[in-house]
């Protein structure tokens, strides 16, 4: 790896390739094409495409469909169909079904998953509900021996593991994570193996490599090896459901091969740019998913970093054992040296890997592994070994002896596999939540980590590499420079959601500090409203009233975002409020009870009494809350613009819309 790697056309032609789809993001992503007609819509006949491998959940299947006729008439558009009974249709099917058609709903909470901007970046604006399919057109002979394969591998994992190692050997060997719990899916992800549920280049790497080295083994020259790898590792792409790690590392691999059966020399770095411009080229719209974004710049991290540092790192290792060895008192051996920097290389390779997703991480989940660093020295390679043993249980099932031979080992090695990433994903700050990062500390990151992975390159002497660093350092406190400026002209903002049981309301101040009212609903969706604000603790939580409804998700949140203080009317308590008040005073937050029209920690809380004919219980939304000038309305569901002097009244007002965040500023 050269710095005039940068310079080559190919690299070039795709920097200005994805600069023009940011640049005209209008034109490339165009909204999906609208039905001819108003939504709501019932009964309407579809026909078209089935484009992906269908998800069961909840009692219902969820895929995307390519139409080709609405009504009869030609048509094209993208929708998300829900259906009880596929009706034994799957991937590349065509059906035709009748449906009742609507909009997706936005987000329901700031920072959580916009479902319509996420479809919509998809090609998809439409979801479709119906009860059963029925197969115009089946896929072609490829594509259904594909899906009975997948179907044979996920039904010899269901018949013979037991639940929780079907699901994650599921994801590990084709990437189906459907059936995994949301408990081991948070495993993976604080142990910072949750790329090894999804397959991905290592994967399809896995498949070239064993295909290359069975056809060399008998007898086929190298062409014909490579040709056979292509179209194996192509079939396991179709298997898997043609995902964007997938085909970027089938993209890779297939430049890498063709360019050795050419007998031309092609690095990875260039593959990397190949696939990556082909992509685009077939679909702009993924520079925008998180899945494209985060597949290259690993892949990114991984190839430069590794052809970079390999020689500096490995004479480092051995440097590194010579020193400790001659520290006591004896010599080195050639073999432990050897093993040095093998163990070297694999926290070099884990490192690299990550190093470029840290920011994307933080952005899009608002949490970051530490332990990855270390588990992905130890998971990397046993998933690769448990795909092998998943492949040939799948490939020798029904063999009697044979499928025994592999089924044991399988089961024991999975289960080993469960219990290492459970051990490095309850360590101690193994994984922690993090504010959502500025442009800015994005930008400075992101040349910081240039100036870490070309170090060699520049020369560890060079003005150049420290200049570098010292630049996104320098970038990364420009953006809180720049936040500090802006403290003085900062609004009052209101952000309102909420489910079909609370109203909430966060409520951000001038002066940067937040707000959070009724703490209704989950945990994990509070804490990332709260992320996505740039915030990581909350100044105050309070209540309408000291009903469960408006307190359930406070637990969940306090384990995520720190708490200051929480402000609450009086009345009786629920004991599981009391128990949970109590642990947060544990944890150093103020307490404070008030009574309607009572100014409480800065905050003034207006009454607002029932007819009730017993007077004051504490339940039911009693309370009208004023926080600076904002002022939150019936248990969160409105929010009025205050003026400043006492003859003003309020001047605007938003209504919360369920399944929807409305936003407030002034």
């Amino acid at each position: 790896m050269l710095f005039s790697y940068y310079r080559r056309p190919l690299f070039l032609l795709l920097l200005c390739y994805a600069a023009t789809i940011l640049l005209f993001k209008g034109f490339f992503l165009k909204p999906p094409q609208p039905l001819p007609f108003p939504l709501p819509r019932a009964g309407a006949l579809v026909e078209g495409r089935i484009s992906e491998y269908p998800a069961f959940n909840r009692g219902r299947w969820r895929f995307a469909l390519e139409t080709s006729k609405v009504y009869g008439s030609p048509f094209k558009t993208g929708l998300m169909v829900y259906v009880r009974d596929m009706g034994g249709a799957s991937y590349g099917d065509r059906v035709e079904f009748l449906a009742d058609l609507d909009e997706p709903a936005g987000s329901s909470a700031p920072g959580g998953l916009d479902w319509a901007d996420f479809l919509a970046r998809r090609g998809i604006g439409t979801e479709a509900r119906t009860r059963e399919l029925e197969i115009v057109k089946p896929a072609n002979r490829v594509l259904l021996l594909a899906r009975a394969f997948r179907n044979r591998v996920l039904d010899t994992f269901e018949k013979n593991l037991d639940p929780e190692a079907a699901a994650v050997m599921g994801g590990v060997v084709i990437g189906e994570k459907k059936n995994v719990s949301p408990e081991m899916k948070k495993a993976f992800q604080d142990s910072g193996a949750m790329h090894l549920l999804v397959a991905s280049g290592s994967n399809v790497g896995f498949v070239v490599v064993v295909v290359y080295f069975l056809c060399s083994k008998v007898g086929l020259g190298r062409k014909y090896a490579g040709l056979a790898a292509l179209v194996f590792s192509g079939f396991y792409v179709l298997t898997s459901g043609l995902d964007a790690p997938l085909v970027r590392a089938y993209l890779m691999f297939s430049a890498g091969l063709c360019a050795f059966m050419l007998g031309r020399g092609a690095g990875a770095f260039h593959s990397l740019t190949v696939a990556a411009l082909a992509i685009l080229v077939m679909t702009p719209r993924s520079l925008f998913d998180a899945s494209f974004q985060m597949s290259f710049l690993a892949a990114y991290g991984l190839t430069v970093g590794m052809s970079i540092w390999d020689k500096p790192l490995s004479n480092i290792f051995k440097g590194g054992v010579k020193a400790f060895a001659a520290a006591c008192g004896f010599k080195a051996s050639a073999r432990l040296e050897g093993l040095a920097v093998e163990l070297g290389g694999l926290f070099t390779i884990s490192f690299f890997a990550q190093l470029f997703l840290y920011p994307l991480l933080a952005v899009y989940f608002h949490r970051i592994s530490v332990a990855s660093l270390f588990s992905n020295m130890v998971l990397v390679p046993a998933s690769g070994v448990a795909m092998a043993l998943g492949f040939l249980m799948a490939i020798f099932s029904g063999a009697g002896f044979l499928f025994e031979l592999f089924a044991w080992p399988c089961a024991a090695f999975t289960g080993l596999f469960i219990s290492a990433v459970k051990f490095f994903a309850a360590l101690p700050f193994s994984a922690f939540s993090v504010a959502e990062p500025s442009g800015w500390g994005v930008a400075g990151f992101y040349l910081l980590a240039f100036a870490v992975l070309h170090a060699p390159l520049f020369g560890f002497n060079n003005i150049r590499l420290y200049t570098c660093a010292a630049l996104g350092l320098c970038v990364m406190e420009a953006g809180a420079l720049t936040n500090a400026l802006a403290d003085g002209s900062r609004k009052y903002r209101t952000e309102l959601f909420g489910d079909s049981n609370t109203s909430c309301a966060l409520v951000h101040l001038p002066d940067g500090t937040l707000f959070l009212v009724n703490p209704g609903v989950s945990g994990k969706t509070l804490a990332d409203a709260v992320f996505a604000g740039g915030a990581r603790r909350l100044s105050g939580v309070t209540f309408t009233s000291l009903e469960e409804k408006n307190f359930s998700g406070l637990a969940g949140l306090s384990r995520l975002v720190e708490i200051e203080r929480v402000v609450l009317p009086f009345g009786p308590q629920p004991p599981a409020l009391s128990a949970l008040l109590g642990e947060l005073k544990k944890k150093g937050a103020a307490i404070v009870k008030a009574w309607p029209g009572e100014p409480a920690s800065d905050m003034k809380i207006i009454a607002r009494w029932t007819d009730d004919p017993r007077g004051y219980t504490g339940l039911g939304d009693v309370f009208d809350l004023e926080i600076g000038r904002v002022k939150i309305e019936n248990a969160g569901d409105s929010v009025s613009r205050l003026c400043a002097g006492a003859a003003c009244a309020a001047q605007s007002s938003v209504q919360a819309q369920k399944g929807t965040t409305a936003v407030l500023e002034f």
